[in-house]
């Protein structure tokens, strides 16, 4: 018996003080309730009615950390302390400390199945992360998923799997459910891949985080479009979205062997895009499949010869890496610890550790690791705009170790923080800071822009290039509108009017691309000088066209905003006539 007889007395007690006085069956369960108000706790219940909800309140949170005792909660189902249960269960949907999507599993085949999908949703929209996935499935296999009653469940749903993937958290439960049916299949991964940003990024993390769980009878034709969504997500240049598609590539390929053979032809072969992505999936095999094929990664390792994005690829599966194969992690680590792949391969490691960091669990070796490359970067002499900026990312993403402050125009990381946050619980406050974070793009934008056009130092032009990119982006992804779509309690926080911010962004390539034309003119600027700025133009003109394709409350639509892109693109010095051979980077 994992149940304590104390619980099962108290659960009995309840049950037949509430069949008793129906009428104060709310009354008792509010107590479970933590934005219970003050009037609500004071309504008088009888002491026996009382004590019980009490003990029931301290004894079951605790007790649901325990499997059994949950799949024992849950044999009662069908009984009077089954109803209980369930209307704790309802309860205590915003709980941090309780597991409860065990319990309600175990009430699939019992007499209260159809009340269990409300309990599910709620916890969905307030639960936390781990407890709140393990919820999904329970939303239903068919059309469910979209119909409006869920509406909140999906917005939520965008917060669980941004971060689940951007901390490499694996829920193989999920792949049962993602390819059980089409239905669910196109509502989480095949409609975001093929919408803006923020669709994009969250097809490829629910990939990485799911397909582990990729049933071995799933139907063919689901594999073959699973393959198919993959492809453009792998070949994406945003590593927002190609980094998690290439691990998820790596891991799909544990489930399905014969794709190890087209992922060594990549790594061996002569496009560098294809080798750097299937570098990165090679190195997230799972630990089974890479025994196998080690010997290849070690010689990866071992080769001086190997540019600086190998070792930088093979630093992006590092949340893979360090738990499954911890030998080669830490040969990958030395190396570049050591100095080996520069600026690129350090910010790859950094972006890697940070993915560890952010499941908060203390780990001594990669606060080390993180505090060495941040002592680095705090000392390097770079050599150009583009190596100092990735060692202002290094020490922005290695700033959790000493708690430092983020750089005040990094909007962006802000935004992240208040993703991490809201995958654990909803706060009314944290949907008030994105919407202020969101009004806040346009100043902040134009003072990153100020910085860059303008003649201060190397770093400081570097650290606004960063903010200039990092705001563009934010602006396009736009996180604070599943965080203001969440709202289990309190008032809505509305979303910003955001127009004048996408017309500030969607000038601005055409802007910079004149001044740059104006400044080799007439000050006799070398072309090498301003290609990391033609470069951000063209980035920053991508954020925009991607900020009008979510909805249709910004810009004239991504037609027009298109066909605006094809217009200002010919202000590319060689674009249109051929003068100049394009650097790689452009």
């Amino acid at each position: 018996m994992y149940v304590p007889v104390d619980v099962r007395r108290a659960l009995s007690s309840l049950a037949l003080q509430v069949a008793a006085h129906p009428n104060l069956e709310q009354t008792a369960y509010v107590r479970f309730r933590a934005n219970a108000d003050k009037a609500a706790l004071d309504k008088p219940l009888p002491d026996e009615m009382r004590v019980a909800a009490a003990l029931l309140a301290r004894e079951l949170p605790p007790l649901t950390k325990s499997v059994d005792a949950c799949n024992e909660l849950a044999s009662l189902f069908g009984e009077p302390a089954g109803d209980v249960v369930l209307g704790w269960c309802a309860a205590s949907t915003w709980r941090r400390d309780a597991q409860i999507a065990p319990i309600l599993y175990g009430g699939l085949e019992t007499p209260v199945a159809s009340r269990i999908v409300d309990v599910a949703r709620a916890r969905v929209v307030e639960g936390p992360l781990v407890d709140a996935l393990a919820c999904a499935p329970l939303l239903g296999t068919n059309n469910e998923l979209v119909q409006p009653v869920n509406a909140e469940a999906r917005a939520r749903l965008e917060i669980l799997i941004w971060e689940a993937g951007a901390s490499a958290l694996e829920v193989p439960l999920l792949g049962q459910w993602l390819w059980s049916t089409p239905d669910v299949f196109d509502a989480m991964i095949h409609n975001p891949a093929h919408g803006a940003l923020r669709g994009r990024v969250l097809a490829a993390r629910c990939l990485e985080i799911s397909v582990r769980g990729m049933p071995a009878d799933t139907h063919p034709e689901l594999v073959g479009r699973t393959l198919q969504i993959l492809q453009p997500l792998l070949l994406h240049p945003e590593p927002l979205v190609w980094v998690h598609a290439a691990r998820a590539l790596g891991r799909l390929t544990g489930v399905m062997e014969p794709l190890e053979g087209t992922l060594l032809d990549w790594v061996f072969g002569h496009s560098q895009i294809l080798r750097q992505r299937a570098t990165t999936a090679f190195a997230s095999l799972p630990a089974d499949r890479l025994a196998f094929l080690s010997s290849q990664l070690q010689a990866i390792l071992d080769s001086p010869a190997e540019e600086d994005w190998v070792l930088a690829a093979v630093a992006a599966a590092t949340p893979y890496l360090y738990f499954e194969r911890k030998k080669l992690w830490d040969r990958l680590a030395h190396r570049i610890l050591s100095g080996d792949g520069g600026a690129i391969a350090a910010r790859a490691l950094v972006r890697g550790l940070a993915t560890l960091v952010r499941r908060g669990a203390s780990m001594p070796e990669v606060d080390d690791a993180l505090r060495t490359l941040r002592e680095r970067a705090r000392f390097v002499q770079a050599d150009s705009l583009e190596e100092c900026r990735r060692w202002i990312e290094v020490t922005a993403m290695s700033d959790v170790v000493d708690r430092a402050e983020r750089d005040p125009l990094d909007l962006e990381l802000g935004l992240e923080n208040l993703m991490r946050l809201a995958a654990q619980y909803d706060d009314e406050e944290a949907d008030a800071r994105a919407a202020r974070f969101a009004t806040t793009l346009l100043p902040t934008f134009l003072e990153a822009r100020r910085i860059v056009l303008g003649t201060g130092g190397l770093r400081q032009r570097a650290a606004a290039l960063n903010a200039l990119e990092g705001n563009a982006r934010a602006f396009a992804l736009r996180l604070w509108r599943p965080l203001l779509n969440t709202r289990p309690a309190g008032d809505p926080v509305e979303e910003p009017e955001l127009e004048e911010t996408w017309k500030t962004l969607a000038r601005a390539p055409a802007e910079m691309l004149d001044l740059i034309a104006e400044r080799r003119a007439n000050e006799g600027i070398p072309v090498a000088t301003d290609i990391p700025l033609e470069v951000a133009a063209i980035k920053l003109g991508g954020y925009a066209l991607d900020a009008c394709g979510e909805a249709g409350d910004l810009g004239p639509g991504r037609g027009p905003t298109a066909h605006d892109t094809c217009l200002w693109l010919r202000k590319l010095e060689g674009l249109a006539d051929g003068s100049r051979e394009l650097p790689s980077t452009l």
